[in-house]
Parts: C-alpha cells; sequence; structure tokens
C-alpha cells in the first residue's frame, strides 16, 4: 500500500501572509496616529506661545527722548510777597531765582526759595544809560572807586547769604565798564560764586571779564518776557527751546510776572514730557 505525501494547502499559505500584512498595516496606522497626536501637541504649544507674545498685559513703552537742556533765570524777586511770588515757588523745576537786595522780603524770599528746592543768587544793580535809579545804596556805577564796588558787592551778599552766583540787573552801561566788572569779578572769585551776563547791552564785557579771572559764567540767550503779553511770552520760549535743541543747552531770564508764571506754569510740564530738561543755570557754566 503507497502512502500519500502530505501537501500544505496553498490557500491556507496565503490566508497566513495576508493576517500577517494585515496585522503589519494596523502596527503602523497606530504608530502614524501617535506621531499625528504628538505634531498636534507641539502646534497647539506653539499658538499658546505666540498667543502669549502677543497678548502682553502691560506693553512696553519707550522713555522720551532727552532733548535740549534749559535753564530759566527769574529776576527781581524781593519787591513783593504775594500770589505770584508764591506761584514761582511752586513750579515743580529747577529753577534759578534772581533776588535784589536791599527790600524786604530780599532775604526772606531767599530763604523760602532755597526751602523749596530752588536756587538762588544775587540780582545786582548796575548802572544804565537811562538813570532810572532805584537800589541806591546798592548800584554799581562807573563813576565809583575800586574799594566802593567791592564794598557794596559783599553787602549784597552778605544780605542774601544763600545765593550762590550773581547776575545784574538792568548794567547798559556798567556792564560794558571794564573797571566795574573787573570789580565784581574779583569778589566773585574770592566768594567761590559764579556770574551770569543778563546782557543787558551789546556793549557788555561782563561774560569776557568773568573768563579773564577764572570766574565760572554763562550768558543770557533769550529774554522771555520784555514784552508782557502771554502770545511773546510764549513765543519767546519757543524760541528758548528751539536754541537747547540746536546748541545742546540755551538760558532764558524771565521777570516776577503774572503773565510768565502763567505761561510758565502751563507749558514746563509740556516740555518736561517730551523731554526737554530743565536744570538749574550754575549746570551750564563755563
Amino acid at each position: 500500500m503507497t502512502k500519500k505525501k502530505f501537501q500544505f494547502p496553498i490557500n491556507y499559505i496565503l490566508i497566513g501572509f495576508i493576517v500577517i500584512l494585515l496585522i503589519f498595516l494596523r502596527q503602523m496606522d497606530q504608530r502614524v496616529t501617535v506621531l499625528e497626536n504628538q505634531i498636534v501637541t507641539v502646534e497647539k504649544v506653539d499658538v499658546v506661545k505666540k498667543e502669549e507674545k502677543a497678548h502682553k498685559i502691560s506693553p512696553e513703552v519707550p522713555p522720551p527722548t532727552m532733548k535740549g537742556k534749559i535753564a530759566i533765570i527769574i529776576d527781581d524777586f524781593g519787591y513783593r510777597n504775594d500770589d505770584v511770588s508764591d506761584g514761582f515757588l511752586a513750579l515743580n523745576a529747577k529753577l534759578t531765582y534772581a533776588i535784589i537786595p536791599g527790600h524786604e522780603h530780599s532775604k526772606s524770599f531767599g530763604e523760602m526759595a532755597v526751602k523749596k528746592g530752588f536756587e538762588v543768587i544775587v540780582h545786582m544793580p548796575l548802572e544804565n544809560l537811562a538813570n532810572k535809579g532805584g537800589e541806591d545804596s546798592f548800584v554799581l556805577t562807573t563813576s565809583m572807586k575800586s574799594e566802593t564796588i567791592q564794598e557794596r558787592v559783599r553787602t549784597a551778599l552778605n544780605q542774601i547769604p544763600m545765593a550762590i552766583g550773581m547776575n545784574n540787573h538792568q548794567g547798559s552801561k556798567a556792564s560794558a565798564d571794564q573797571h566795574v566788572m573787573s570789580n565784581v569779578a574779583r569778589v566773585i572769585k574770592e566768594r567761590k560764586l559764579f556770574f551770569v551776563d543778563s546782557r543787558t547791552t551789546a556793549e557788555t564785557v561782563a561774560e569776557s571779564t568773568m573768563e579773564v579771572f577764572n570766574v565760572p559764567t554763562t550768558r543770557r540767550n533769550v529774554f522771555l518776557d520784555n514784552v508782557d503779553d502771554e502770545g511773546k511770552i510764549l513765543a519767546q520760549l519757543i524760541e528758548l527751546v528751539e536754541k537747547s535743541d540746536k546748541w545742546g543747552s540755551a538760558v532764558g531770564i524771565g521777570h516776577v510776572k503774572p503773565n510768565t508764571l502763567k505761561i510758565l506754569k502751563e507749558h514746563i510740564p509740556i516740555l518736561q514730557r517730551k523731554g526737554y530738561q530743565f536744570e538749574f543755570v550754575s549746570n551750564m557754566l563755563h
């Protein structure tokens, strides 16, 4: 009897191959699903990060660009003690107040000004061409001897001891006189103070004389209120600002007047916000 040889049916082999292929494909599908989930997760994290960057609670505000430095001297304190002088003491800026010696409120205003954080200088009366008079016991004239000039300057400084410098009150005649200004310079140098040339005349020798004596000095660039009108004062303030832009710094002189106070009270804060820096005149010397 002949034995029959066993043959594995080919269809079984085909079915087995299909089963293995399906298992392989299923595993690949699972791997693809896991990879897709990872990609989606990364994209979500990236979106969150982008949203966090796009929606800041407190956006950064760049500081204002610093512009020109401005020094303002206000002349003629000492005459009055009223709402106008009080208004200048309430201004929020580094300002320099020039006090005329020999008046009722000269010393007391100087004390109040320093207490409020302002800088004080002596507003020294000098002879003018118009012979206007005033402050007869302090005014410096071209006919005086050197000793008299120096004595008057020392007396003025002693009366206002908180003063750290001086500028001239009027002086269209005396500030153009080498004799007068040399004697002023000697006392200023002796006291280690500074002098600001108000430039009440184009012929002034005040600044140049101080330089010869090695006294720290500077000059007035703009008068704010020669015309006591709000519009004109504002125009002069704008000119001062423009000069500070052009030169880096500029010095203006105004007076204890209601209109001057009004313009400065309104426009100093605006200029400060724009980046202009108000400085004591003592920081503008050469």
